[in-house]
């Protein structure tokens, strides 16, 4: 028993360390495109879409292939769900962005903050859900 411990205990630890790897490199490109992107004086909101598309590519690319170790063929099913996964975080985080700019009246630096919680909740969806 302490052996099957053990092994899912492991398992899911190096899952998590490479979700975050992962997640990370799709954030920093994330928030390296929205930066640059608002420096411009492109909308932030505009600025943070483009961020998580190329966040997105990032993401579903290095899940696929090191989070979750899929090695067969491409998955309609899969993407679609990684898509509607990938769609929430896109909500949390334009929306965030919406309402730090609007509602609060902050500089539009700190619309990088929601973009801080969504990992965890789209970790939970791609885990239990997307790459089922």
């Amino acid at each position: 028993m302490k052996r099957i411990v053990k092994k899912i205990n492991r398992r899911h630890v190096r899952e998590l360390i490479v979700y975050g790897l992962v997640g990370g490199s799709a954030w920093v490109v994330q928030t390296l495109l929205y930066v640059l992107f608002i420096r411009i004086h492109i909308f932030p909101s505009i600025s943070m879409m483009i961020g998580c598309f190329a966040g997105f590519v990032v993401a579903y690319f290095g899940h696929i292939r090191f989070t979750f170790r899929k090695s067969h063929k491409f998955s309609h099913s899969e993407f679609i769900k990684f898509l509607v996964t990938s769609g929430i975080g896109f909500m949390i985080n334009v929306g965030g962005v919406r309402f730090i700019i609007k509602v609060l009246e902050l500089d539009p630096h700190y619309g990088i903050i929601p973009t801080i919680f969504t990992p965890g909740i789209t970790y939970l969806i791609s885990k239990f859900w997307a790459f089922k």
